[in-house]
Parts: C-alpha cells; sequence; structure tokens
C-alpha cells in the first residue's frame, strides 16, 4: 500500500480558508513570543532609554567596556570555539579590540553549533536561516536571552519615535502571506497578538495599490515598519494618483535600504518621518537614523566597528566592513562578527547631539530590483536561495524582461538538486511568466568598494 504524503505547514496554510490561516498565523505568532517578549523584557527596553546616546562619548565607551569584558570572561568560560582565542585577562580600551579575531559568515556557516554554549538547553534555542546581504545561505542559532535582548532593542527604537508595540501597524516584507497564484486581494493578513497587517511585498502591482492603502485605513494602523522600497512604490503610487495615505506616526523600514531622495518622497506622500534602521538576522539592531540621515550605534546594544581588510579601524570619512560584537548574550555570542556590509565613518560629532558612533552612509545596501512582465517591482530576493545546499554565493540577475538568472559559486558540499526547490521559491514570487534558470560561475562581480549585488537589473526597463 502506497502512503500518501501529509501535506507540508505551507501546503495546509495555502489550502485553509482565511479564518483558518488567521488562527494558524497567531499560533506561530505565539511560538515567536516565547523567544521575543518574556522574563525581564521590559527592564531592558527601559535600560535603552533613547537619552543615554546624548551622554557624552567617554561614558559611553567606559560602560561599553565593562560591558565587553564581563560578556569576554563568560564566552571564554563557556563555549569550547572561543576558549583558545579570547584573552583570560580584561581589556584595558575598546582599541583593545583589534587584538581578538574576526568571526566570518564562512566559519558560521561551517558549524553553527560551535557557537553555542554546551550548557544551554537544545530545545530553548532558535533555529535561524538567512541568506544575507550577500545572498551566502547561513544557518545560526539564538537563544532566548539573545532574541529577548534584540527584541526589547528595536522596541525602545520604536518608543522613542511614539510606536509602541501594540498599537496596530502595518508591515511589509518577505514573510509568506498568500501564494503568488493569488490575483485578487486580500494579499495580507491580520495578526491579534501584534496587532499587525502583514502585507505581501511581492503582489504590490500599480492595480493593487489602491486596495493596500485601502486596507491600511481600515486596520487603522498608526506606524509601519520593513522593506523601504514596498512603502516607496506605494508613496509614489499616492503622489501621482492623489489617493488618501492612512495618517501614520511614523514608518521605520529595516532589512534593505533606500536613498535619501527616496526616502524623502516617502516622508512626502505619507506626511511622517520615515527612520531607515540597519541591522542583522544574527546580531539583531545595530544602527538607526537621526532627524539628520545620519546612522547612529546603537552603542548600548552592541559595538560596530567600521575595519579595512586587515581589522583596523578605518579613518574618519573612509568607508570600510561593518564588524559588530553583540551584547545579547554568552550563550550564542557573536564577537567581532563580520556583517558583509559596508559603512562610510563620520569625520566629526552629528549635529542632533548624539554622541554614540555615527556613519554618513551605509554601503551596498540597495540593491537593484527585478521588474516582473506584470509590472511588479521585486527586491530583496536573497532568501529565495535558502532551500539551496553548497551555496557560497548567489546573485539574482534580469538578463531579459521575462528571464532571470540565478548564478551560483558553489561550495565543495553543493547539492545541484537543491537548485530545483530555489527555482520554485523564485518562481512563487515572481511569477509563471518569468522564465527562471541557474547556472555555476567561479566567482561573481563585486562594486567599486568591494561590495556584492544580490540582486541585479542588467536591461533597460
Amino acid at each position: 500500500m502506497r502512503l500518501v504524503p501529509l501535506p507540508s505547514q505551507q501546503q495546509l496554510y495555502d489550502h485553509s480558508p482565511r479564518w483558518l490561516q488567521r488562527i494558524l498565523v497567531n499560533a506561530e505568532a505565539v511560538r515567536r513570543e516565547w523567544f521575543r517578549r518574556h522574563g525581564d523584557y521590559r527592564r531592558l527596553v527601559a535600560e535603552h532609554n533613547p537619552a543615554w546616546y546624548f551622554r557624552p562619548r567617554s561614558d559611553q565607551e567606559e560602560w561599553q567596556l565593562h560591558r565587553l569584558n564581563h560578556l569576554l570572561a563568560e564566552v571564554r568560560r563557556r563555549v569550547p570555539f572561543y576558549r583558545d582565542t579570547l584573552p583570560d585577562r580584561p581589556l584595558t580600551s575598546l582599541a583593545d579590540l583589534t587584538s581578538l579575531p574576526m568571526l566570518s559568515k564562512e566559519q558560521v556557516r561551517r558549524n553553527p553549533l560551535a557557537l553555542v554554549a554546551p550548557d544551554l538547553n537544545r530545545r530553548t534555542l532558535w533555529p535561524r536561516k538567512t541568506s544575507g546581504s550577500t545572498g551566502t545561505p547561513l544557518t545560526f542559532y539564538l537563544d532566548r536571552e539573545a532574541t529577548r535582548y534584540n527584541q526589547a532593542v528595536a522596541d525602545a527604537v520604536l518608543e522613542s519615535l511614539d510606536c509602541q508595540f501594540g498599537q496596530p501597524r502595518a508591515r511589509f516584507s518577505g514573510a509568506y502571506v498568500t501564494p503568488y497564484t493569488r490575483t485578487q486581494p486580500p494579499f495580507w493578513v491580520w495578526i491579534d497578538l501584534y496587532r499587525q497587517l502583514q502585507c505581501s511585498a511581492y503582489h504590490l502591482a500599480p492595480a493593487y495599490y489602491p486596495h493596500y492603502l485601502q486596507a491600511l485605513r481600515d486596520h487603522a494602523v498608526v506606524y509601519g515598519t520593513g522593506y523601504p522600497t514596498s512603502w516607496h512604490l506605494l508613496a509614489t503610487y499616492i503622489l501621482e494618483s492623489g489617493d488618501r495615505p492612512p495618517a501614520l506616526r511614523a514608518i521605520i523600514t529595516d532589512s534593505e535600504g533606500i536613498s535619501l531622495e527616496q526616502q524623502a518622497v516617502v516622508e512626502q506622500a505619507f506626511g511622517c518621518p520615515v527612520v531607515q534602521t540597519y541591522g542583522t538576522g544574527e546580531v539583531g539592531q545595530i544602527a538607526w537614523q537621526c532627524e539628520h540621515h545620519r546612522y547612529h550605534v546603537l552603542s548600548r546594544a552592541a559595538i560596530a566597528e567600521v575595519v579595512d581588510e586587515q581589522g583596523n579601524p578605518v579613518a574618519p570619512g573612509e568607508t570600510g566592513q561593518i564588524v559588530v560584537t553583540s551584547f545579547a548574550s554568552s550563550g550564542t555570542p557573536f564577537i567581532r562578527y563580520q556583517t558583509g556590509d559596508l559603512a562610510t565613518l563620520a569625520a566629526d560629532d552629528c549635529p542632533c547631539g548624539r554622541h554614540s558612533p555615527s556613519w554618513l552612509a551605509i554601503e551596498g545596501r540597495i540593491d537593484d530590483r527585478i521588474k516582473t512582465p506584470d509590472g511588479r517591482w521585486i527586491g530583496r530576493l536573497s532568501h529565495v536561495t535558502k532551500p539551496g545546499v553548497g551555496i557560497k554565493e548567489s546573485q539574482i540577475a534580469q538578463v531579459a524582461h521575462d528571464r532571470i538568472v540565478i548564478r551560483v559559486v558553489p561550495a565543495s558540499d553543493f547539492v545541484p538538486a537543491s537548485m530545483e526547490a530555489v527555482i520554485e521559491a523564485a518562481r512563487r514570487y515572481l511569477g509563471p511568466t518569468m522564465h527562471i534558470d541557474w547556472e555555476l560561475v567561479e566567482r561573481l562581480p563585486r562594486t567599486r568598494a568591494g561590495k556584492l549585488r544580490h540582486v541585479v537589473r542588467e536591461i533597460e526597463v
């Protein structure tokens, strides 16, 4: 007798009525909250009072050094991976950080559990997978302490903008909301636990813009988060059509960047400030924009260096790689972690009065977007390579109006058959009219700044 395989979670979700989909989404939200907001979460939010960043730089660095030495001692004791590489005595200054080895994505990819303290209960770990801005698949683990800490930092930033968790909000992201084949609204789902309208960023075609805006008004959202490119598409439509935007207090973006010119368009259309943030799934939120459009490092959450290829600090005004040491947890630590992203270090204090280190710009975060034959602009596609096994690097290139090629630099454990799942993931977002192929390459081109662009458009549109 042939056994019929059980449906996957996604298949179950896709074939469920809307009311059951809402239950399933809220059940997942409950699971995530067990990691994110528990224990002394509110105390952590209070500790990240944004007024702290107006304190003198010397006070901030003194606190960081004390916190860093405590972290290093705990990590050296708990995590065998670091036992022979971290010093057995306190550092005397933050400048001594350069004596510690940097942690690469490749090291994490090879053995993510090596970075986990053996004394942790494996059931309390949250396995995460991200391809990151470089398109390199990466699995890592965070314990509850790290997840709670990172969430508290992000929520503290929201509260500083009068946007508290629990108020109705709208989020555009790559979270799976509805199949691509769906051609009629809704392209969103309401998450009761978060009071969040989770919107699909992949159904944003011109014909649907008014429906999205109506959904935002119907749910009375008071602030927005997520992909800035999605908010920019809606903003352009509002200015061109005269459609009425929802009344928002602020839009706080993440996961990708837009230019200051595009940011100004969103602010004009929605009539509220737009704050771009920078962070990674591994270490959480790292920096956020002030009113002068500088990115201020959240120095109470992490130490963020901007370094050259040898790991030494760049001079003010120069561009280098962002390397982060997170204070979140000694159980799943990230010490001098190479994010693969680039920033330009500011040469002077910011006029806003904050004294944490600031960056003039974050380089390499504004990927090209793919334009589908039906007129949708799709960006931030790096996650479609997650199902691939043994992908060292990847790049998605639009080589014709109806064709993309996924270029893959294989690692030693590359499995060609896994690319079928990658193609299927890409097709789910790009649609049946887009031809999708893949090819192996020895290397991928970099920008002048040495950054790999994961999504490139090689045609005129």
